[in-house]
């Protein structure tokens, strides 16, 4: 098992995250998207169970990681840019069932290799930051829009106020961006019982029987998703 995660986070994180994985490759690019999301994985990486597909424009050195440890990928046929039309083709979430995102932004052949999902319509184009699978219709996130789609399906899903989250040049992160799920292990950036809503989302973590590892002991941090490849 390897991991990608954002260059940017903590070196307490990924020495942390070495532990689980046999190797983690620190995601970086220079002048392709906004400098906040620039070391984002899920801006330039879409994952389900079944594929993994990577933006075209991905940075030489993730495509020979990939190859070097034989993890297949598909190429996406969109490039991510400097817009928000541009920069959230490969931020969707997919589920065994569902495929998760804003319509009209998806990358295609994210779209054909969910074809037989049910594709369900977001308001929120930066769905991965903002939403977590944990299993089953489980979900976590700090997007209100999200939450009242995920509702009205009979979804559950844990509502985490997206303050403190840290992220580079804005106000505050998202809980997708500050996490990542193997199995049922959930992984976050960061420490949640440093959040205010901390401990609220520890004791609903814990009644899902899931394990909860803080790889740090600072404030969550927004690096768009800990990848587990």
């Amino acid at each position: 098992m390897f991991a990608i995660i954002d260059s940017r986070s903590s070196k307490k994180v990924v020495i942390t995250l070495k532990g689980y994985v046999e190797d983690v490759f620190a995601f970086q690019t220079n002048g392709l998207t906004y400098d906040s999301i620039s070391g984002h994985p899920d801006i330039f990486l879409y994952q389900d169970n079944d594929h993994l597909v990577v933006a075209p424009n991905a940075p030489v050195g993730l495509f020979k990681f990939l190859e070097r440890h034989s993890i297949a990928y598909l190429k996406g046929k969109m490039d991510v840019g400097n817009d928000l039309g541009n920069s959230v083709q490969y931020n969707c979430l997919g589920t065994p069932d569902f495929l998760f995102h804003k319509p009209g932004y998806t990358d295609p052949i994210i779209l054909e290799v969910n074809r037989e999902k049910e594709f369900i319509q977001l308001p929120q184009a930066y769905t991965r930051c903002s939403l977590v699978h944990l299993y089953g219709n489980n979900y976590i996130t700090s997007d209100r829009g999200i939450e009242k789609v995920l509702l009205g399906k009979g979804f559950s899903c844990f509502y985490f106020n997206p303050e403190e989250i840290r992220i580079r040049n804005h106000k505050n992160g998202f809980i997708g961006g500050a996490a990542g799920v193997l199995g049922k292990s959930i992984f976050f950036n960061g420490n949640i019982g440093l959040h205010a809503d901390g401990q609220r989302l520890k004791e609903h973590l814990l009644n899902l029987g899931l394990e909860i590892i803080c790889l740090s002991d600072e404030y969550l941090y927004d690096g768009g998703c800990i990848f587990f490849v």
